[in-house]
């Protein structure tokens, strides 16, 4: 077996040669390192090896694996955890990763995170309760006058507490990059989305502002808006039920086959894509996040589709040919 330490020092070095310009000193030092002694050897083929496996993989896949393995090490601490991280990101590269350094960085510093397919649950000093979705980022900002939770991406379902401990109830406020939302002592679901916010109010009242200056929506429970920064507007009955997932479940309503899937694989580490040909045909029925396996099986045995894997992780559904 590896020693641990020797690992360490192989990650090290592998950063510091894929991140940083390798001048003829860190060269001749890294070599020195690597022929000391054969554990040192063994430790970087180690290494090597593992960036052969990423440097094999379609980019979009490589930058899903990295950004679920950030989520899954968020809130562990230790040099280790850390260095496979940055190491991760040097072995994807800047032009593979495009797109998705935003997402790696937010889940590796977010206060609470999740990965794909996970959902957490978390009890605040407050008494809040949030109940993160799949690859979910958020912080906590708590002070003296407000409180605050910042949704950086995914998906979050916030039971607001009673804020007892405190002097004065103080106000609670979730946050994307969109605009803020003053919840009215409520439950509500908020999900960032690449251009705009969903919020759901469960119960009672949230009070929506996008700082464009136009005057704040009051949201009631029921209602569902959208907000950018520059318009707040009434969402359209929806073709899923967007609280469904808390209970772990897709409820769709005659969804398109390419939205359906779009969402599933929300949960679903690799790519799941859908072939145009099948794009528009209507799927209804309640399906299991826990399972997207079983949940593809469902769909072949019930639409006029097949699947076509690459791998189990990269899989295409098209058009059933007739037998």
């Amino acid at each position: 077996m590896l020693d641990p330490k020797l690992v360490d020092q192989a990650i090290a070095w592998s950063v510091r040669l894929r991140l940083h310009a390798a001048d003829p000193q860190q060269l001749q030092a890294f070599h020195a390192w690597r022929g000391a002694d054969a554990g040192h050897e063994a430790a970087w083929q180690r290494i090597a090896s593992m960036q052969q496996a990423i440097a094999a993989l379609p980019p979009q896949v490589a930058g899903q694996v990295l950004a679920a393995r950030a989520a899954e090490t968020a809130g562990r601490k230790g040099r280790r955890n850390a260095l496979k991280l940055m190491l991760g990101a040097a072995m994807v590269g800047a032009g593979a990763y495009a797109g998705r350094d935003t997402q790696w960085a937010q889940q590796v510093l977010a206060d609470y995170a999740t990965g794909v397919g996970q959902r957490r649950q978390v009890v605040l000093d407050d008494g809040t309760e949030l109940l993160l979705n799949t690859g979910t980022a958020l912080n906590v900002r708590y002070a003296a006058g407000r409180r605050m939770v910042e949704l950086r991406r995914g998906e979050v379902m916030i039971t607001t507490g009673r804020d007892a401990a405190s002097p004065q109830r103080r106000p609670f406020l979730a946050s994307t990059g969109d605009g803020v939302m003053l919840a009215k002592g409520t439950r509500f679901l908020v999900r960032k989305e690449d251009d705009r916010t969903r919020l759901t109010v469960l119960e009672h009242a949230v009070e929506l502002d996008n700082g464009a200056g136009g005057a704040p929506v009051l949201a009631q429970a029921g209602d569902s808006y959208y907000m950018s920064s520059t318009a707040i507007w009434k969402a359209d009955a929806v073709e899923f039920d967007p609280s469904a997932w808390t209970e772990g479940l897709i409820a769709a309503r005659e969804m398109r086959m390419d939205r359906f899937l779009a969402e599933l694989s929300r949960y679903r580490p690799g790519l799941l894509r859908c072939d145009p040909a099948v794009a528009a045909l209507p799927v209804s029925g309640i399906f299991q996040l826990a399972d997207t396996d079983r949940t593809l099986e469902v769909l072949l045995a019930t639409q006029p589709v097949a699947a076509l894997y690459r791998t189990r992780w990269w899989v295409t559904i098209i058009a059933r040919r007739p037998e």
